[in-house]
């Protein structure tokens, strides 16, 4: 059962949380969504609201949810599910059932647009958010040389920021 957690009480280290732990990206409706696993993000605060960042490959079956999509959630789970996020990672949506071959189970939540919006049972914490901005990433910002060998097949990220409408913690 989830509750809301007000953003003064949460307790999560977002450093830890994401790129070491890593999450569920997850866009889409309980008819038709993807979820993908990822390790870059941020949080902090934009335009006078609480925001997370996500970014996310042109190539990733994930995109196109987001593209299309109002919202979006991020999920973090447990230490003990770490294989299935991996999995999740190292599968496509597109050729797999995610949610059949990892047994995670479906939970819908609604944004305050009234969309539906994706999450899992056996999250721990989260995030459910409104998509404010989708900025392609493009090689020219890079101001950093190295960054290029992050792109050298050219599927650049987009990076989206997404309103941060609700925290839930899976009691």
């Amino acid at each position: 059962m989830y509750v809301d957690v007000p953003i003064e009480l949460l307790q999560m280290n977002p450093f830890t949380a994401i790129g070491n732990d890593g999450f569920l990206i997850t866009a889409g409706n309980s008819e038709k969504f993807n979820t993908m696993t990822a390790s870059w993000g941020s949080m902090g605060v934009l335009w006078g609201r609480n925001i997370l960042t996500l970014y996310v490959r042109g190539s990733r079956y994930t995109h196109q949810f987001l593209e299309q999509g109002e919202g979006f959630t991020v999920s973090f789970f447990p230490p003990d599910m770490k294989d299935r996020l991996l999995w999740c990672g190292q599968h496509s949506g597109r050729d797999h059932d995610k949610i059949t071959e990892t047994g995670l189970t479906v939970s819908s939540l609604v944004g305050p647009d009234g969309s539906e919006r994706v999450t899992f049972n056996q999250a721990s914490l989260v995030f459910s958010c409104t998509k404010a901005a989708a900025l392609p990433l493009a090689k020219e910002a890079f101001l950093l040389p190295k960054i290029d060998s992050f792109y050298q097949d050219g599927d650049f990220h987009t990076m989206y920021i997404g309103f941060i409408d609700s925290i839930l913690s899976n009691q």
